[in-house]
């Protein structure tokens, strides 16, 4: 599917990526991130423009927050699993960031700032790898502006779709 999608396209997971991280760069220039930080951000928002909601070879995107409530904060079982808590805090982060201004309309935003938050802090305290548990936990604290600066670099994107290059 990678293949048709990048003849048809013309872009990579590699192209997609640094599409965001460029992006990412410009946006949040008056913030101070760490590169991993910036990295993982644009890996999840690269993913996902590239991932189809039927995909059956991956875990694929939820439709909206409504569906991360139902699966994350309404699971009756305690979540302890550092990859599954990481995905739901991806989830919120391509949510209430990049497409915050359609999901405030159905959403309080404000308080899936919270949800991410917690989510990547449970991730960072049940992860087995230190690096990951640092990232999250960075992530965690950081996790409000993260969401901003992915609903500016959205807001920008949708603003300049005219003036986007694809090589």
């Amino acid at each position: 599917m990678d293949s048709i999608f990048e003849e048809l396209v013309g872009i990579n997971s590699e192209r997609a990526f640094n599409f965001f991280l460029a992006s990412i760069r410009e946006t949040a220039v008056a913030e101070r991130f760490k590169d991993d930080e910036m990295f993982y951000v644009a890996s999840i928002l690269a993913h996902y423009s590239q991932t189809s909601r039927c995909d059956t070879t991956s875990m694929p995107c939820m439709a909206d927050l409504s569906e991360v409530f139902d699966n994350f904060i309404l699971q009756t079982t305690r979540l302890t699993d550092s990859g599954i808590l990481e995905f739901g805090g991806s989830q919120v982060l391509l949510f209430a960031g990049f497409f915050r201004d359609q999901m405030h309309r159905r959403h309080n935003v404000k308080w899936y700032d919270q949800v991410g938050q917690s989510l990547y802090e449970k991730a960072s305290q049940h992860s087995k790898n230190l690096q990951k548990r640092e990232l999250f936990d960075r992530l965690s604290e950081g996790f409000p502006v993260w969401t901003m600066v992915c609903s500016n670099l959205h807001r920008t994107l949708r603003e300049n779709r005219l003036l986007l290059k694809t090589n």
